[in-house]
């Protein structure tokens, strides 16, 4: 009887959650460069494709890791967080038009987008000196996107080229994302370290005068503390 319960108590243990680890807990901020997979873009104008690249978008990511068990190494637990960016930027468009003649145009955008995300997580702990970890999982978002046509160059014929479409336009998005994390102990709670996350998401802005694609990777610097 004694050896069963023996048994049991010993099982038990190694099946329970340690409490350090139901305690710890990581809020952070996250401060970075989205860089997109896709930076060309186009727009029609008389009949023309004119060509112009997107920039990068800045992004910033507010959170908390949640480690739920593991053991003094090899940890696991979930992520969730809210993000943040925009671009209130010129993009530069030309092509050729009317036989010939080269035409440049310039279309405003203004972005803002917000949304959420909530992955699933594991880290390996180097001694609560520095963690290694890994998370994925949706994103949802919502945009804001207006595009209008900015006073044409002088040059030939660029007085013709109008671009129609100043409209408001907003989308849900959905989406994935995986990231890779290095995190250093700065102190006691503090914490400091570097972030890549690759997402991909599907945003339709069908006011839109170009296409305004969000795939891509982010580029963070990481500031944290530990609950």
């Amino acid at each position: 009887m004694r050896q069963g319960l023996r048994i049991i108590s010993l099982v038990g243990g190694l099946l329970a959650v340690p409490a350090w680890a139901q305690d710890a807990q990581y809020m952070f901020l996250q401060a970075g460069k989205l860089q997109l997979n896709d930076e060309d873009t186009t727009v029609t104008a008389n009949g023309a494709t004119l060509d112009g690249d997107y920039d990068d978008l800045p992004f910033f990511t507010g959170g908390v890791q949640k480690i739920l068990g593991g053991g003094d190494r090899f940890r696991y637990g979930y992520e969730g967080g809210a993000v943040i960016s925009w671009q209130n930027d010129s993009v530069n468009y030309s092509g050729v038009v009317n036989g010939g003649a080269t035409v440049n145009i310039k279309v405003d955008n203004e972005m803002f987008l917000f949304g959420t995300m909530l992955g699933g997580y594991g880290d390996i702990n180097f001694s609560d000196r520095a963690r290694l970890f890994l998370s994925g999982g949706p994103m949802l978002l919502m945009g804001s996107l207006k595009q209008e046509q900015d006073r044409p160059y002088p040059q030939p014929l660029s007085t013709a080229v109008v671009v129609n479409g100043d409209d408001r336009d907003f989308s849900f998005g959905y989406g994935a994302y995986a990231s890779l994390g290095l995190i250093f102990s700065v102190g006691s709670t503090s914490e400091f370290g570097f972030v890549v996350r690759e997402q991909t998401v599907e945003m339709d802005f069908n006011d839109a005068i170009a296409d305004f694609p969000y795939d891509g990777t982010q580029y963070m610097l990481s500031f944290g503390y530990k609950m």
